[in-house]
Formats: structure tokens, sequence, C-alpha cells
């Protein structure tokens, strides 16, 4: 691709350790070490940029009791520093490994505190997950837990026993988004700490773990996507170290949904889990514990839908590893877009938005309702959904809100995306 480079990059200054941005989600991680977690690092890792990231903590599950501790974590941190001075040629928040290793700790990996309920006992990682409760001011705080949940749940524990007043005024602040419960502390928490939500993902099974590839539907419809074949064509050969690196044969990465809502491409999904991203969507059952929502009455399809755009993103990032600015693809910009408003049924809408390209690749253009969280059973039409201009007539309905989302790709290889959600209010 022709690449012309963003001299905006000069201005930040390329050398910098990290940048603050009061736009970025602010992000906590915790794993257990297992292989399907270590293949969801190595892809983590190229999309730190996107995030406040505070912490990074080993702990334990049921299904890895002991845990696997902090070596394996630095030495996907030594590759990454392979390829950071190049990446940094892409975008200049790529964090130093000094500070990663600065915000990465120890949580509980004692098996025994596998079951039972807080207090569990202290560490590194729960002592950093009190320091930034109490640090946090009017953001939320996501905490991952691609493990077991017990480090952050005796964190939480801890937290409310010494600082009750700080507990009281922030704990709705805590966003918990953890694969499955891999102990008994995620029980715990829903039943003991309503204050809290915690969102569940049940959606990621068969779609980014443990997929069968000759019987994809319904679980995951786009299998070249996160075979063998593409793996090796577009991380783990030619793509420097840190690719190399990637330890399974295939897209297995069970733990990745924790954390792609947290990824800039416009949709930020992560203000609000109902809203639905490359992360999946999410609904509450009960008060603050939250479940897998479903797409088009299809619980895997909150993820698979997005999968097309995602892999093609992955793959452009680790073209960043080795790449030059000019030789690699970046996703659009956009601009400008109509700004959503209250409307009435039978009201005509105007869309607008206008988009370029950092590569000075060609735009195009692509307007949908996303009818499910518009809480509707189908998807109203937009007329000229294909070009810059559109419009639709909102419709006679009970919903509240309708959620459009506009869609800004290029021609670039691979084509990228850019989005924005449109949420209009529906006056009754």
């Amino acid at each position: 691709m022709k690449k012309l480079p963003i001299l905006v990059f000069i201005l930040f200054g390329i050398g910098s350790t990290c940048f603050a941005n009061d736009d970025k989600p602010i992000v906590i991680i915790t794993q257990d070490g297992e292989v399907d977690d270590r293949s969801s690092f190595m892809r983590f890792l190229l999309y730190t940029p996107d995030m406040d990231l505070r912490g990074i903590i080993a702990t334990n599950s049921k299904w890895q009791k002991n845990g696997h501790g902090l070596d394996w974590i630095n030495e996907a941190y030594g590759l990454y520093d392979q390829v950071r001075d190049n990446l940094l040629l892409h975008h200049p928040d790529y964090p130093s490994v000094d500070f990663l290793k600065s915000i990465t700790v120890r949580g509980n990996e004692d098996p025994q505190f596998l079951t039972g309920e807080p207090p569990y006992g202290d560490s590194e990682g729960a002592d950093l997950i009190i320091k930034e409760l109490l640090a946090l001011d009017d953001n939320l705080l996501h905490i991952n837990c691609w493990g077991g949940v017990n480090t952050v749940a005796h964190a939480l524990w801890k937290f409310r026993k010494d600082y009750p007043e700080e507990y009281a005024k922030k704990a709705s602040q805590v966003r918990l988004i953890a694969i499955e419960f891999q102990d008994e502390a995620g029980d715990w928490i829903v039943k003991n700490m309503p204050e809290i939500r915690v969102l569940r993902n049940n959606a990621f099974h068969m779609t980014w773990n443990y997929h069968s590839l000759d019987k994809p539907l319904p679980h995951n419809p786009y299998p070249n996507l996160m075979s063998k074949k593409w793996l090796y064509e577009n991380v783990k050969t030619n793509h420097g170290p840190l690719g190399a690196w990637y330890p399974q044969d295939n897209i297995c990465e069970g733990d990745t949904p924790a954390y792609l809502n947290f990824i800039d491409n416009g949709l930020k999904a992560y203000e609000d889990y109902s809203f639905g991203g490359w992360g999946g969507r999410y609904a509450s059952i009960r008060g603050n514990y939250w479940m897998g929502a479903k797409d088009d009455d299809n619980l895997n399809k909150t993820h698979w839908r997005w999968i097309p755009d995602l892999q093609n993103d992955f793959a452009a990032r680790t073209d960043w590893c080795v790449m030059s600015y000019e030789e690699a693809n970046h996703a659009p910009i956009i601009e400008n877009v109509t700004t959503p408003q209250s409307v009435k049924p039978g009201q005509k809408v105007e869309l607008k938005a206008s988009g370029t390209d950092p590569d000075g690749d060609q735009v195009y253009y692509y307007w949908w309702h996303y009818h499910d969280p518009s809480g509707m059973d189908r998807p109203i039409k937009i007329t000229h959904e294909s070009a810059a201009n559109a419009h639709f007539i909102v419709p006679e309905t009970d919903s509240k809100e309708l959620h459009l989302i506009l869609e800004v790709s290029d021609d670039g290889s691979p084509s990228l995306k850019s989005y924005r959600r449109l949420i209009f209010t529906v006056e009754k």
C-alpha cells in the first residue's frame, strides 16, 4: 500500500512510555496462564495503546490450580520489546516493557482458595486492585477475569471492609468481566456484592474457543478466519518473534472476548455493555448480574458477527510488527457524522458522514440498524445505506432508542473498518 506517515506521531514523541487519555477505558486484567490465555495475551499486547492499562495480574483457576506465575509473561514482554520500535511507527502509545513490568504482579495462586468465600489471602494483585479503586474518580474500572475470580473477590472484600465509605461511592463503577466462573468467587460476588456489575461471558464457547471447524454453524460461520492456515499466514510466519510465539495452531482464544470491547474502533461498547461490540453484547438477568445477550435469537452471533472485521484488524496489527508505515494498512478516520437526536415516529431522519484514510485508500460507507440493542425484533430500512448520505423513516415502535451503526471501510490490505454508533431517542 502507498502510505503517508502521520506527522502527529512525531509531535507526540515516539519515545514516550505511555500517554494518559481520559477517553481510554481503565483496564486491569487477571489471567491463569493457560495456553489460550497466552494466545489471548499475545493479541492483547498489540492493543495496549487502546487502553489505560493499570494492572496485569497472574492468578489461578479450577483448570490451572497452581497458576503459572510471571515467567511466561516476562518472556512475552521480551518478544514484544523486539518489535516495539516498529509498532511505534504506527501508534505512539505502545507502552514500554519497563512500564508493563511495573504493573505486572502475582495475585493469588493458592489452590485452597478456589472454593469457599473471602478472605482468601493477601497478594500483590489484590493490593494493586485496591490501590486503583482508591484512585478511581468518575470513570469506570474494567477488571477482566480470564481465569479465577478469587484475587478480585478478595480485593473487593478487603476494600469494603477497610474503606466502607469509598466502597459505597465506587462499587457501582466496577465492571467485572469474567470468562465463565472458573472458581467459586464469582458466584460469591454476585450474591454478596450486588453493587458490583458482574458480566459473565457465556457466549464465547464454541465461537472463540474449541469451536468445531468441520461443523461451524451456528457457532462460527467463519472457520477459515480462525484456521491454522490463516494463523500461520497472518500471525506466526514472517510477522516477527512475537507473532511466532503464538502458542496454538488455530485461533482458539477463549479469553479474548473479555477485552475486545476496549479496542478503539469507534463502537465504544465498554461504555454500556448492552450496546454490543467486538467483545459481545450483554443483558441483565438479575440486577447487576449480566450474561451474554442474543443477536437474531443466536447467543453466539454477538461474537461471530464481528469476526471478519476484527481478524482483519489483528492481521494489520501483526503487520505493524514488521512493516514500515508506508507498507502497512491503517483504519479509516471518520471525520464528521450526523449528531443523534430525539425523533418521532414517521419522521424522516437524514444521515450524513465523511471519512478519510490515512493511507490514501478509497473509503466506503455502510449504515445499518442494530435492532437487538434497540429492543426491536427486526431492522428498519435505511435508504442509500451504502452512501455517505442516507436516510430512514422512524417506525411506529415501543422502543425508546434506535441504535444505528456507521461503518467506514477502506480498500487496503487487509481491509479495515472504523465505526460510529448513533443512538436516536424515540419520543412518545
